[in-house]
Formats: C-alpha cells, sequence, structure tokens
C-alpha cells in the first residue's frame, strides 16, 4: 500500500514539474526588426520570398541548455512570407541573440553569425536554415505564443 501510495505521489510530482518547467511566463509578443525578417528570407530553399511579418517570444528554457555570451537569449521567431507564386504561408525559426529589446522597440540580430535555426515543417521546407545548431523543439510553449502572437495581428 505504501509502496502504491509513493508510486502515485511521484508520477504526480513528475506530471506537475514536467508540465510546469516547460511552461513559459505570459508570452510577451516581441516585434521583429525587418532586418531580421530579411535575414531569415535570405536563404530560400527555392524561390524567393516575400516576409509580410513577424513576432518573437523569448523562450526561457532553451537559454539554460547549452548559452554562450552574447547568445544566451532565446527567441521563437514566428514570421509569415509571402512565396513567388503569390500565396502565403508562416513559419517559425529559433535565435540565439542578446537581451530582450527595451519596450517599444523590435527584435534585432546583434551579430551576423548569431544562431538561426529552422524550428517547424514549414519553416524547414522554406528555407535552408539548419534545424541542428541548437535544441529549439517544436512543441516549445514558445513556439506556441509565438504562432498565437502572429495569428492575432493577422
Amino acid at each position: 500500500m505504501v509502496a502504491l501510495t509513493a508510486a502515485a505521489a511521484v508520477t504526480w510530482l513528475t506530471a506537475v514539474v514536467t508540465a510546469d518547467i516547460r511552461r513559459a511566463p505570459d508570452a510577451n509578443c516581441i516585434a521583429v526588426d525587418s532586418s531580421l525578417m530579411d535575414m531569415i528570407a535570405g536563404r530560400p530553399a527555392s524561390d524567393p520570398l516575400e516576409p509580410l511579418e513577424a513576432v518573437a517570444v523569448r523562450d526561457p528554457w532553451t537559454r539554460s541548455k547549452a548559452s554562450v555570451s552574447p547568445f544566451d537569449n532565446y527567441y521563437a521567431i514566428a514570421m509569415q512570407f509571402r512565396r513567388s507564386d503569390g500565396s502565403t504561408s508562416h513559419g517559425v525559426w529559433g535565435l540565439g541573440g542578446g537581451s530582450l529589446p527595451p519596450e517599444g522597440q523590435a527584435l534585432k540580430v546583434i551579430a551576423d553569425s548569431a544562431p538561426l535555426v529552422s524550428v517547424d515543417q514549414s519553416a524547414r521546407q522554406s528555407t535552408v536554415w539548419p534545424d541542428t545548431e541548437m535544441f529549439f523543439p517544436e512543441d516549445a510553449n514558445a513556439v506556441k505564443e509565438a504562432q498565437q502572437c502572429l495569428a492575432s495581428r493577422s
């Protein structure tokens, strides 16, 4: 009986910790500078991409995995873009960058060597940014929150 109770307690605690540890604080939608959108669109998989709009959300949990200053903050960037055939799509990329921009300012690239990766399938199919340089899971809360931020602006 004690073993059953202990097992149930461990299972419950694991579920609570797992659900909470990847939960980002309330999402703060961050504007993305046009130069960063152009950088993302600048490596298309085939036809050129025209960036239309992008927003970012800082992922506080990715930071602790393999951070190297000055790229010790990581952001999920959801971007809507137009393809050469006129259709629109969106994807999510991960960026290693500096600290949060001041209120009212947009997220910018802090260096040409900033790590940038394709996070979701659309980003991988639309651009040739790698998807292995940093651990940025497609199901991370910051990715979902960035997608929600973009959807609320469209």
